[in-house]
């Protein structure tokens, strides 16, 4: 038996009401999208009719410009006027975009610049060339400030003399630059001071023995050894200066004056020799003949010229008894006893404790390896030399 058709929905076969409601949900959330994309559509094509009506303003405005431009202004150059402003927009762009870079600003740059002018009443125009000199000068005194080693060769070297160089001032070279003091003219105080003056304030005197090439200024530092293995220069130099103790004055009545002898040091000193320097050729005071020829030297202080009589050359192992630079009388007079007692040679020289005295000291190893020993001269001073003096 069939069912009919009100019998089926009325029977077992119905669906049920919540069934229903979904579907038609699904209907209606289906219009709704098919009503949302025809919106979407339709704003889309508006918003694209919008875009070419926006275009086509733009384009008919530039028209509108050019043709402006070229009637009102440059008859027939209406492109090349358009041409013109479009590069002044592109250096507007570019003057933008550099001072917005950080890196760029001009307060990075020139900070002297802008510090002057910022301190420029208002309104009141100020000198940029000026400006930029003073930052300049700046830079460069900022880069001598720092230490540089400078090497410069012998021919290279600053030629002095008294007259050429007179009003020069050395003391504002670079640090590392060297001078020839060979090249430096005048007399011992002459040197000394321009030395003083112009090289190096420590310069107190200048030494110069005849008959070899010591011939060097004399400096005293803050302590004994600072010029050691320092030059006038105050560059490192591992043959040093020529040296005084920092307790001598001009009133000491014992200069001492210390050197290195790196090269000379043997029991038979060699004499003359170019590469012995300092104190190197000091020993040559040990040979008879030599001391018979060179019985004076001359040592000079910033203010006076003056000479000195040998009057004892020695090798000792005492370092002691010789260095004091402020003793008189009888305690004087003991070491000048002593010094003339080990002397080498016979001078003959009348010394006492009212003599000033210079003393000339550097290392040898003439009494065997041991480095507690050192050559010796001592001199008085004098008035002037006597060519007729006999050394024995």
């Amino acid at each position: 038996m069939s069912l009919e058709p009100q019998e089926f929905l009325s029977g077992r076969q119905r669906p049920s009401s919540s069934a229903i409601c979904a579907g038609n949900r699904l209907v209606l959330a289906a219009r709704a999208a098919a009503n949302g994309w025809s919106f979407l559509v339709g704003c889309v094509r508006r918003a694209v009719a919008r875009a070419d009506e926006a275009v086509d303003f733009f384009v008919a405005l530039v028209r509108q410009w050019y043709r402006l431009a070229e009637q009102a202004f440059f008859p027939g150059q209406g492109s090349a006027v358009a041409g013109a402003v479009g590069c002044v927009f592109c250096f507007l762009f570019l003057g933008v975009a550099f001072l917005m870079e950080p890196s760029l600003k001009p307060e990075v740059l020139l900070p002297v610049i802008q510090t002057e002018a910022g301190s420029a009443p208002a309104g009141e125009p100020f000198d940029l060339e000026e400006l930029l000199a003073k930052y300049e000068q700046k830079a460069l005194e900022e880069a001598e400030a720092a230490p540089v080693t400078v090497a410069i060769a012998p021919e290279e070297r600053i030629p002095l003399t008294m007259d050429s160089l007179e009003n020069y001032e050395l003391a504002s070279a670079p640090a590392g630059w060297t001078v020839d003091l060979s090249q430096l003219e005048g007399s011992g105080r002459e040197r000394a001071a321009y030395c003083h003056d112009y090289i190096n304030s420590d310069t107190i005197g200048w030494l110069q023995i005849p008959g070899t090439n010591i011939d060097y200024p004399v400096l005293q530092g803050a302590t004994l050894t600072t010029y050691m293995n320092l030059d006038i220069n105050r560059n490192y130099s591992y043959n040093g200066s020529l040296w005084v103790d920092t307790d001598v004055t001009d009133y000491s009545t014992n200069t001492v004056i210390f050197g290195h002898n790196w090269s000379n040091v043997s029991g038979n000193p060699s004499v003359g020799r170019s590469s012995d320097v300092m104190f190197a050729q000091l020993p040559s005071f040990a040979h008879l003949w030599f001391a018979q020829r060179v019985p004076y030297f001359y040592y000079s202080t910033t203010s006076q010229d003056m000479v000195w009589q040998v009057f004892a050359v020695f090798y000792t192992t005492d370092l002691d008894f010789y260095l004091y630079t402020k003793r008189t009388g009888t305690a004087l007079q003991s070491m000048i006893d002593k010094a003339r007692r080990l002397s080498l040679h016979d001078y003959g020289v009348s010394v006492s404790s009212s003599d000033r005295i210079v003393t000339l000291s550097t290392c040898t190893r003439a009494l065997g390896p041991s480095e507690n020993q050192r050559f010796v001269v001592m001199a008085k001073q004098v008035s002037s030399g006597d060519a007729n003096v006999q050394v024995n």
